[in-house]
């Protein structure tokens, strides 16, 4: 008896555990900012009769490709927009769309259900006229990261030109046996039951080594509590090449382009010229050291 309660709780926990991933909500937060970022409203259908509401940042100037962003697990694209507002100035156009559940967006959020969105996201992008569909760039941050490198794991994405994931976590089971084991005392109750509490399927690590020959980049701050930066060493290890790690001392998590913005978006900028052109030579110097050059 005691066995058949143990799993009930279990059982109960599970379902708990893996929505600990969401924390959609409502707010306008483009109302609180001090500069409006300008956009599109766009409707994208996904699965299962689902709308996602969606922001479309146009590139000024002629474009040079288009960065489908998957933002992060809480509030929703009007707080994310500020992570990549600055992309159209340097001639990208942006499509950010929030998963189920988050703003507008219609449905419930579940780990098929954001990884589906992510996929409706891509090729909406690539079904508008004023989006050239083979120079496509795929950029997510903590949840959205993980998103991104299971989606271009899974499936070979038309028009992906490069994959940046900022601040992802390697697997749901691993973050989610470190976040249990922070609970005093429960947690440790708890562990001998973590890989049926948290499940691991749907995970970036399974098949992260199949990007390439996409230019993959991984970032992360060394002193990010949330997501530690070994998720990001574990899924460069696992990565095939071309592939890139940059890691920022001090940095927390999702800071790249906040805190250091004026540090990373240049260098982002560069290593994106490489991966539409081809040409090493576009690189940050310290990133031409690292290249295993594809063949052209």
């Amino acid at each position: 008896m005691r066995n058949v309660i143990v799993m009930i709780f279990v059982g109960l926990l599970t379902g708990c555990a893996n929505q600990l991933f969401y924390y959609p909500d409502r707010v306008d937060y483009e109302a609180r900012l001090l500069v409006p970022v300008p956009h599109e409203d766009v409707w994208i259908s996904s699965t299962d009769g689902v709308r996602l509401h969606g922001w479309f940042l146009k590139a000024q100037g002629e474009p040079k490709a288009t960065v489908v962003y998957l933002h992060g697990n809480a509030q929703n694209l009007t707080a994310h927009a500020a992570y990549i507002d600055w992309l159209p100035a340097a001639g990208y156009n942006v499509l950010v769309a929030d998963y189920r559940g988050y703003g507008l967006s219609t449905g419930k959020p579940s780990r098929a259900g954001v990884l589906a969105d992510a996929r409706a996201s891509w090729f909406y992008a690539r079904s508008r006229n004023d989006v050239d569909p083979e120079n496509m760039i795929l950029f997510g941050q903590s949840l959205g990261g993980a998103n991104a490198l299971t989606l271009a794991g899974r499936e070979k994405l038309p028009g992906l030109k490069a994959v940046v994931a900022d601040s992802a976590f390697s697997s749901y089971s691993r973050i989610g046996r470190e976040k249990m084991l922070q609970i005093p005392v429960l947690g440790y109750l708890l562990w001998p039951f973590s890989p049926l509490i948290v499940s691991g399927g749907l995970s970036p690590d399974a098949g992260i080594k199949n990007i390439a020959p996409t230019p993959l980049l991984l970032i992360h701050g060394n002193q990010d509590t949330v997501v530690p930066s070994s998720h990001s060493d574990r899924l460069f290890a696992a990565a095939s090449t071309p592939k890139w790690l940059w890691t920022l001392e001090g940095g927390g998590h999702t800071e790249a382009f906040a805190r250091f913005r004026t540090q990373i978006a240049p260098r982002l900028l560069r290593f994106m010229d490489y991966a539409l052109s081809g040409d090493a030579s576009r690189l940050d110097s310290a990133d031409q050291e690292k290249i295993a050059i594809r063949p052209r």
